[in-house]
């Protein structure tokens, strides 16, 4: 099948060939935001320009990303990531290094736990960790769009695209 960098489908199809079971798609909706959180906390302390720091620099990478691949659910994603960077700024949300990287390390044995454990298959990031990192959020949030009944045709189409995929190999 066809893989576009600018594809939503394509772009979701490759994250969600690797998360059919529903205690690892559990694991990894609990995971991957505090993963997410504890990344741009502990980013917030390098400062790159005045008060631009990493985070602010990856918000704005990570927003246009998802709002190029579908423009609704990417402001409503870019919304959540500016409202994380603006609860860093004004220390809302404040964690220790030590905290932060006690949660990622944590997080990240989690995930594999649920790949090793439920999924029974590597994790989409040892096949491209670039893609994974930036599309695991994005993913996390188009999955509670699915829950609550929203895009159910992309959903069905990547379940079908997933099987159709499967049935070839």
């Amino acid at each position: 099948m066809k893989h576009s960098l600018l594809d939503l489908r394509s772009q979701l199809r490759f994250y969600k060939s690797y998360h059919h079971n529903v205690m690892n798609v559990a694991i990894h909706s609990v995971f991957v935001p505090t993963i997410l959180v504890t990344s741009a906390s502990l980013l917030h302390r390098f400062t790159l320009y005045g008060s631009i720091t990493l985070t602010h620099v990856l918000t704005v990478c990570y927003a246009v990303f998802y709002c190029l691949l579908c423009l609704p659910v990417g402001i409503l994603a870019s919304g959540l990531l500016v409202l994380l960077t603006v609860a860093l700024d004004k220390k809302w949300l404040y964690t220790s290094q030590t905290q932060d990287i006690c949660l990622f390390v944590m997080s990240w044995v989690f995930q594999f736990i649920g790949h090793g454990v439920f999924e029974h298959r590597k994790p989409a990031l040892l096949d491209n960790l670039v893609q994974s990192l930036v599309l695991a959020p994005y993913f996390i949030l188009f999955e509670l769009l699915f829950k609550l009944g929203l895009y159910e045709d992309l959903n069905q189409q990547l379940i079908q695209d997933i099987a159709t995929t499967k049935k070839s190999n």
